[in-house]
Order: structure tokens, then sequence, then C-alpha cells
């Protein structure tokens, strides 16, 4: 059974963990070397998650934690949303996302805003499912990896319903 409930800062360890192994699958599918950069991404999901963690939702399924998410400063952007790949494929992210969507709704903004690797087919194929579309694609410096990293900024409007996909769209970058 699935539950969402806030974070304690007891868990941080755990949920950096978590950040990680997802993390680690997601950057080894489009062939990036996790080896080069886990030292540098163990230490980011660290130390976001022990100085972030009032702004982070969990997720636990049967008890245990399976994944989680976050708008760290309270807008309407959506910095992380993790599931440990045990957990994967059981509705977990899209229960996270309607989550934090609905905080997003709640604060008063009209949209939710995120950014991803551009590479991430998993995680674009999820959003769009969820109603977000591509909005633009960027190389961005990643101060904690220490590298460029291609991305891509997704936006859901909440006033649009979600339009089913498209013939001929692939999933990853059409409307």
């Amino acid at each position: 059974m699935l539950a969402i409930r806030p974070a304690a800062s007891a868990e941080a360890q755990d949920l950096a963990g978590i950040g990680l192994a997802a993390w680690e699958i997601a950057i080894s599918v489009w062939g990036e070397d996790a080896g080069r950069l886990r030292e540098n991404a163990r230490n980011a999901y660290y130390d976001f998650c022990t100085s972030h963690w009032p702004d982070i939702l969990v997720a636990e399924w049967d008890g245990e934690l399976a994944g989680w998410g976050s708008c760290e400063k309270a807008d309407d952007f959506i910095t992380d949303l993790w599931v440990h790949p045990d957990f994967q494929g059981r509705g977990i992210g899209t229960a996270l996302l309607a989550e934090i969507e609905a905080q997003i709704r709640e604060r008063g903004y009209p949209a939710a805003r995120l950014d991803t690797h551009a590479h991430n087919t998993g995680a674009i194929r999820l959003y769009k499912r969820q109603g977000y579309r591509v909005r633009s694609y960027f190389v961005a410096y990643s101060e904690p990896l220490d590298a460029d990293i291609d991305k891509v900024e997704m936006v859901k409007d909440f006033g649009q319903p979600i339009a089913p996909q498209a013939e001929g769209d692939d999933g990853l970058y059409g409307p």
C-alpha cells in the first residue's frame, strides 16, 4: 500500500540513497559512466536531503521508503522526483507528482515546471503522460556533478486538459 507523507530529518541518508540509486539507473540507460560521477552525485543527494528535508515528500510502499519528490522553494518548480529502482513501475512517481502538483496549485500557481536530462526518456514519457509538454531544450552546468548537462524544461498548465499523444509523436520532444 502506498502512503505519501512529509520527510523526517532522520531519513536524509536513506533518501539520498534512493535518489542516487534511481539516478544511476537513469544515466546508465543513455550510456553515461555512473562511476565517474558517483561520488559527486552521492554528496549532492546527501547535501540536498540533509538541508531540504522539510521540502521533501516521501513515498512509502508497505512501510518501506520507496521514493521522494521536492519543490524546494515552495514555488511552481519541481526540483526532484526519484523512485528507487526496486519500486519503479508501481505508480509511485505518478502519485508523488500528483501530490506535489496539488501543493503547487494550493500556493496559487497556474502551472508546474520542472526540468530533466534530455536523454532521460523514461522521465520525459512519464511527465508527458501526466500532461507536461517540453517547452525548451538547453545545456546547463551542474555544479554538484561538475559537468554540462543536456536538459529539457517541461511545463504543465493546470487549466489545460491532458492531450492524447499525437500519431507519430515519439513521446519525447513533440507536443
